[in-house]
């Protein structure tokens, strides 16, 4: 599954996140990411699976998954 782009993201006042918690949160339990928002700030609710990927895609660097997996074995 494709990670949504943060300006595709459906967005919700905490009240409207508040008033229909059981769906929003099923939906995120279904690859769904949402931002909240009040007056001033904004958050994003990303499922655990998403935000994990995120986290080693943004801080693993390729070249060095390469370094230490793609060779060939000593003979």
């Amino acid at each position: 599954m494709k990670m949504q782009e943060l300006e595709d993201l459906q967005s919700f006042t905490v009240q409207e996140f508040q008033e229909n918690f059981d769906d929003l949160m099923g939906r995120v339990e279904n690859g769904e990411s949402f931002i909240i928002r009040d007056e001033d700030n904004s958050a994003v609710i990303v499922p655990y699976n998403e935000t994990i990927k995120y986290a080693i895609e943004s801080v693993v660097d390729e070249e060095l998954i390469d370094i230490h997996t793609d060779h060939e074995e000593g003979s």
